[in-house]
């Protein structure tokens, strides 16, 4: 910045150049949080920076869940990080902050479903004669937990 006085007889020389910054705050929001799945167990998450990052972005909080269950995060200063060991064919939200020196508010939320896996094996299996015949089984078994998808 420069700075001058006017007055009624002219304008004085002016002063400076000085310069200040200002001090860094939470940035906005990442931008365009997309998911992939990667596998039935795996997740990549991407994102671009915020719009108004407030200062020098020093990373990024990753912020996974099931519905109903505790917040699990992965911290990272890259743009994109993988997110292992999940459950197969199961919801979870997915929302990221931003950080310079505090965290800014929360991205969109992003819902994915993980791929489906192979099932448990049927429980409870069993065969018993089928009434009045005697060349026929009647069998019976119970939905295998976990399901791993669709049966």
């Amino acid at each position: 910045f420069t700075v001058s006085v006017v007055t009624g007889g002219g304008t004085s020389s002016f002063a400076g150049p000085i310069s200040q910054r200002t001090s860094e705050d939470a940035p906005s929001p990442p931008l365009n949080v997309t998911v992939y799945n990667i596998s039935s167990t795996s997740v990549r998450v991407a994102w671009q920076p915020p719009l108004t990052p407030n200062g020098i972005i020093r990373g990024y909080q990753v912020n996974y869940l099931v519905s109903g269950g505790p917040i699990e995060t992965v911290d990272t200063n890259a743009m994109s990080v993988l997110l292992p060991n999940l459950t197969s064919y199961t919801n979870y939200i997915i929302f990221m902050r931003a950080r310079t020196i505090a965290l800014g508010n929360n991205s969109t939320f992003v819902m994915v479903m993980t791929n489906e896996d192979v099932p448990s094996s049927p429980k409870n299996f069993s065969l018993s004669p089928f009434a009045g015949s005697p060349t026929q089984l009647s069998a019976s078994w119970s939905v295998p937990i976990p399901r791993n998808g669709i049966i």
